[in-house]
Order: C-alpha cells, then structure tokens, then sequence
C-alpha cells in the first residue's frame, strides 16, 4: 500500500488487523461524495494505493448500481502481496500493480480516490497538480491521509531509536503530509470546489501492546527495514513498548484509547 516504500514488504494479515478501524475514513469520505442516485455518474474511478481491496469494493458498492452498470473500477498498488489478496475480490474491479509516483492513466478520470497511502509519496506540491490533471473537467479528487505524525505514537519512533538516530531519522522522513492551507493552495489553480476537513478518531483497541501493533502494520515498517539487524530491531521495539505504554496506558478494563487525527479533501476539477 505503500508507494515510496519499495525495500519493505506489506503483510495484508497484519495490516488487517485494525480493518474496521482503518475502513472507517475511507467510508466517511465516500459519504462525502456525490452518487448516481444524485445524478454524478462516474464511468471511471481509480483507487489508488489501493492496499487488499476493501475500500475499492467499498467504492465499487457504492457505484456499480443500475444508473451506472458499467462503471470501470481501477485498484492500483505498488505491493504483490496486497494485490494478490484484493484479486480475490471479485471480477468487477481491474487491479494494477504500479509505483504511483509514476503512474499515468490510459484515459481521463471521474473519480481520483485514495485512502492513507499518499503520505507514502514525497512532494505533494508537485503530487497534486500532477493527479488533478488526470481527472475529466468536472471531475473529483478524494483523498485521506494521516495527519498524527506529532502525537506520540509517532514521536516515541525518535525517542525510541535515538541509538540508530540517522537511519530512523532517515525512514521516518519519507512520511511528510502538509498542513491544510497548503493543499488548498497547490489545489486551487486547477479546482473550482474544495472541501477540507480534519477528524480525530479515538480507536479503542485491545491486546497487549494494541498501539505497537498498529504502527508496526504500517508507519513503523520503514523503521524496521533501515536498523542493522534482528537484534536491533528487538532492542528498538522493547524500548518503543515501554515508551507507548507509558503514554497510552491500558484501561482497569484492558482497553486502550488510541487517538488518531486524519485529513480529507475532495476537491473539483474546474469545466473545460
């Protein structure tokens, strides 16, 4: 699922996991969207970080309907372990295997969709204009992407790793977002509708170490993949556990509240 991370490997068991958890801003975005029923009938949707599928079959539930039967449907992933998990999924949806900091569409897009995977892809800057070009005039960009990057979760990373400091530092910098007014800006140019929000979930999960296991699903990987070896890796994840426990103590109920902030933004191409 993730695009810029081409040294690691996606496990589709363990991203799953929280698959409720991490279905959730994926189905609050599509609520945002206008549907056939209210007369925007899209004939090309693309999904892009596409991970196992779930959230392009949600988009796929939502679109395939009898005012649009022949909607194309188009999941793209850098990961063949993510990929071969969503083929499962039914013969309706196309799945794609590529880099998208380097993929181009065949043809112009209706709906532009992605759900926590372009933070995994540096310059939005330049990112964005980029993706909204491929997109029919009149056409939607939806995108989420995480924006926890200064709670704790992801500050203990450092704090953590301070004994390998220059290959953390160095994996931890290929996750960067911007803040909101940047979006609108590199957007603007180029779109005549912008909606932009931000929603913090409170996750309440169980188990032993709940937090651990969701960042080593997704935002520790690359952390992981750059320490020398398997001791070191060992080392770093005893001391990442005492430090999250620390900040997010289980309850006297053995739940764990796990506060995470998500951006959105839907954003129109203006008409030709």
């Amino acid at each position: 699922m993730d695009q810029g991370m081409t040294n690691t490997h996606w496990d589709p068991v363990r991203y799953g996991l929280f698959s409720d958890e991490r279905r959730r801003p994926a189905k609050d975005l599509i609520a945002r969207l206008p549907k056939p029923a209210d007369g925007f009938v899209p004939r090309h949707i693309v999904d892009l970080g596409c991970g196992p599928g779930s959230i392009t079959a949600l988009l796929d539930q939502a679109y395939r309907t009898p005012e649009n039967p022949d909607v194309c449907i188009v999941g793209i992933d850098s990961s063949s372990e993510m990929l071969e998990t969503a083929s499962a999924r039914g013969e309706n949806i196309e799945w794609q295997q590529a880099d998208i900091a380097q993929w181009e569409p065949d043809e112009p897009i209706d709906i532009l969709f992605s759900n926590a995977a372009l933070q995994w892809v540096p310059e939005h800057a330049k990112l964005f204009p980029r993706l909204t070009r491929f997109l029919r005039p009149g056409g939607l960009l939806a995108i989420q992407v995480p924006n926890n990057f200064l709670a704790p979760s992801h500050q203990l990373i450092g704090e953590a790793g301070i004994e390998w400091r220059n290959a953390v530092a160095e994996a931890t910098q290929q996750i960067r977002i911007m803040r909101p007014g940047d979006y609108f800006d590199v957007l603007s140019p180029d779109c005549d509708a912008i909606d932009l929000w931000q929603t913090q979930y409170c996750h309440v999960l169980r188990g032993e170490d709940p937090v651990f296991d969701w960042t080593s699903s997704t935002a520790l990987r690359p952390v992981l993949a750059a320490l020398p070896d398997d001791d070191a890796r060992a080392a770093f994840c005893e001391k990442y556990k005492t430090r999250l426990k620390q900040v997010y103590p289980p309850r006297e109920d053995g739940i764990t509240l796990f506060p995470f902030n998500r951006l959105f933004m839907i954003a129109r191409k203006r008409d030709a």
